[in-house]
C-alpha cells in the first residue's frame, strides 16, 4: 500500500527539484531585466557603485527566498522595496560606524556626465532622493511610493516637493542682472 501511495504521489506531484527549477526560472525571467536599473537607483541612494551592487545582490537573494510568497501585481515595486530598505539600513550602519570612529564622511561618488546634478542629488536626504527618483525616473505614483516605503502619501508628496525645490535651487544659475533677473 505504501508503494502504491508513493507511485501515485510521484505521478500527481512533480518532483521537488522540478518545482524548484520552475520557480527559479520564473523568478529569473521576472526579475533579471530589472537588475541594471535597480543598481543605478541604488548608486544614487548609496553614492557608491560597489555598495549598490552588493545591496542589489542581497535584495535579489531575499526576493528569491520569498518568491513563493510573492503574490503582488508589480514585481519591480516589490524588488525595489526590498532593495531600498536594505539600502536605508546600510546608510544607518554607515553613519553609526562613522560616528563610532569619528571619521570624516567618505568622499561622495559623482558622475562626470553632469556633476552639478549629481552633487545636488547627493545633498538630498536619501529618502527624499529615493522618492523623487522613483517618481520622476521610474514613473511610480506617490501612492505606490508610499506603499513601497511604508509611509503616508502626504510624506511622499512632501519629500518629492522638497526634493524638486532643492534641485531647482541648486541647479538654477545665479543671475547678476537688476532685481536679480537676467
Amino acid at each position: 500500500m505504501q508503494i502504491l501511495g508513493r507511485a501515485l504521489r510521484s505521478r500527481s506531484e512533480p518532483p521537488a527539484t522540478t518545482v524548484a527549477a520552475v520557480e527559479s526560472s520564473q523568478f529569473e525571467s521576472a526579475v533579471a531585466p530589472l537588475y541594471a536599473a535597480l543598481v543605478r537607483r541604488l548608486v544614487l541612494v548609496l553614492g557608491n557603485t560597489d555598495e549598490a551592487q552588493d545591496i542589489a545582490q542581497d535584495a535579489y537573494l531575499q526576493a528569491f527566498r520569498a518568491w513563493e510568497r510573492f503574490n503582488g501585481p508589480d514585481v519591480r515595486a516589490w524588488l525595489y522595496t526590498i532593495a531600498l530598505r536594505l539600502a536605508f539600513n546600510q546608510i544607518r550602519r554607515r553613519r553609526r560606524w562613522i560616528a563610532a570612529i569619528r571619521r570624516v564622511d567618505p568622499k561622495p561618488w559623482r558622475d562626470p556626465a553632469d556633476p552639478d546634478l549629481w552633487a545636488a542629488l547627493e545633498d538630498l536626504d536619501p529618502r527624499t532622493r529615493s522618492a523623487l527618483l522613483l517618481n520622476v525616473v521610474d514613473g511610480y505614483t506617490q501612492v505606490e511610493i508610499g506603499e513601497m516605503l511604508s509611509v503616508p502619501v502626504g510624506t511622499v508628496s512632501s519629500w518629492i516637493s522638497r526634493g524638486r525645490a532643492r534641485l531647482r535651487e541648486a541647479l538654477t544659475p545665479s543671475t547678476d542682472g537688476p532685481n536679480g533677473r537676467a
